[in-house]
């Protein structure tokens, strides 16, 4: 080294060399940090692809089923099948004190469309729900697929299946809790992924707060479960931490 390469503050340029080695410092802080950054952005867990249609109004027509929860039954094209469409109000609440009056009632009514992974849900404007004159489609058949356990975590319906994401763990614990006391049925998002709609022994929903100590927890839930059309329910005899 020279004294060439020396550089002092107030000289107005850096010595040839010393310029070379700053410049190779910078880039490689700038490289360095770019890679952290996209590493960072990999290792998220992405979002999944659930949609609310926010502000897009739908018009829908079916025979209201209530129990165990709000259902819309309707009948697909060119089939004796039907889709259902679980029912949820604006907001934290459930559908049941709104359509209760038209349960077995064929109607027409408009809502926002919630879906993910082939489950539906309709969040209904009450002031439109209309009864109508129409050819009546029966429900799909209950199959029992007998007793099981299944492992997972208890999410609100509603929230999960697109009003937020990813609606569910820790950071979901307070909405899901305020959802499902609001009357959302409650599902168990099981430990393969698959979504399973919660009811009690006797195959009714629970009451609001029964499950309130079980959200963002891992839990193991035995009991029957029965498929409807696409829809899996577990009448579940028991539910217990998965740690006990």
């Amino acid at each position: 080294m020279t004294m060439s390469d020396f550089y002092v503050g107030y000289l107005p340029q850096a010595p040839a060399a010393t310029a070379r080695f700053i410049k190779k410092v910078v880039a490689g802080l700038a490289l360095l940090a770019l890679v952290a950054a996209m590493t960072l952005i990999l290792s998220q867990m992405p979002f999944a692809r659930s949609i609310f249609e926010f502000g897009v109004s739908r018009s829908f027509e079916g025979v209201v089923a209530t129990s165990p929860f709000p259902m819309l039954l309707v009948p697909r094209p060119g089939s004796h099948e039907v889709s259902q469409y679980l029912l949820v109000a604006p907001g934290k609440h459930g559908a049941d004190s709104f359509v209760a009056a038209f349960a077995g009632k064929q109607v027409r009514l408009q809502g926002q469309l919630i879906y993910r992974d082939g489950q539906t849900m309709v969040e209904i404007d009450p002031k439109t729900i209309t009864a109508i004159d129409s050819p009546q489609n029966s429900g799909p058949e209950t199959i029992d697929l007998g007793t099981t356990t299944l492992t997972g975590e208890i999410v609100d319906s509603k929230c999960y299946l697109g009003v937020m994401n990813p609606g569910r763990g820790k950071v979901h614990r307070d909405c899901a809790a305020r959802c499902l006391s609001g009357g959302i049925p409650p599902a168990l998002l099981t430990s393969t992924g698959e979504i399973v709609l919660l009811v009690n022994r006797d195959g009714k929903a629970f009451a609001q707060d029964a499950l309130r100590e079980f959200v963002d927890e891992v839990v193991v839930v035995r009991g029957d479960l029965v498929r409807r059309g696409e829809v899996k329910i577990v009448r579940a005899e028991n539910i217990r931490h998965g740690g006990s």
